[in-house]
């Protein structure tokens, strides 16, 4: 009987002592990095006639960035490289011209960087819409009653007149799909679409016979 109560007891004795020396691990959440980064230029964009959009911007005056980078997110998700200027191509205007932005909506930044790469700054992201989403397409247009809308994309449409009214909505349209427009006066008026697999809102004018 006393046997096994030394047995039990060094074996307590023994659990105790291994608890003890576990190490202390501290929560996950504090190995996580911490965005430091601000912004700290303005961006504007622009659209020409030929649809190339335009970035302006004004470098930091902090000489310690060396490069500035172009990224553009289609529909918002994440960013791309389109074009990296090094120091010697900086200016204190700057003017950088996308000979061929994405179809429908894009967001644009310049990231600043110095020669490490590490310090890291951005400028706030504006947004550029290019009409003529290549997921897409309708006709005829002009149109008389019935207008044929056909994607692979699961699309919202809506018949807005010049106004901006919503005249005719339709949704989750995906394939062939026809819309009865001959309730619609003779005019113009502006088709747009949303387009649930990208994200993107875009608009095409549309003429009624």
């Amino acid at each position: 009987m006393k046997k096994g109560v030394l047995v039990y007891l060094l074996c307590l004795l023994v659990h105790v002592c291994t608890a003890q020396e576990e190490p202390t691990v501290s929560p996950l959440a504090n190995h996580f990095p911490v965005d430091t980064s601000t912004y700290i230029a303005d961006l504007t964009v622009s659209i020409r006639e030929n649809a190339k959009v335009v970035l302006n911007w004004k470098q930091p005056e902090d000489t310690t960035f060396t490069f500035a980078t172009i990224e553009r997110s289609s529909g918002g998700r994440s960013y791309e490289v389109v074009a990296v200027l090094k120091q010697s191509d900086i200016k204190p205007e700057n003017e950088w011209i996308d000979d061929a932005p994405a179809k429908g909506r894009s967001l644009y930044r310049v990231r600043f960087s110095g020669k490490s790469g590490l310090q890291l700054a951005f400028s706030k992201a504006v947004e550029a819409l290019i009409a003529g989403d290549i997921s897409f397409r309708f006709y005829p247009n002009p149109v008389d009653n019935i207008l044929i809308v056909r994607s692979e994309a699961l699309l919202d449409v809506q018949v807005l007149d010049a106004t901006g009214k919503q005249r005719i909505g339709m949704n989750n349209l995906q394939g062939l799909q026809t819309i009865n427009v001959s309730t619609l006066e003779k005019g113009i008026y502006f088709l747009r679409i949303n387009n649930h697999t990208t994200g993107l809102i875009t608009q095409e004018k549309l003429l009624k016979n």
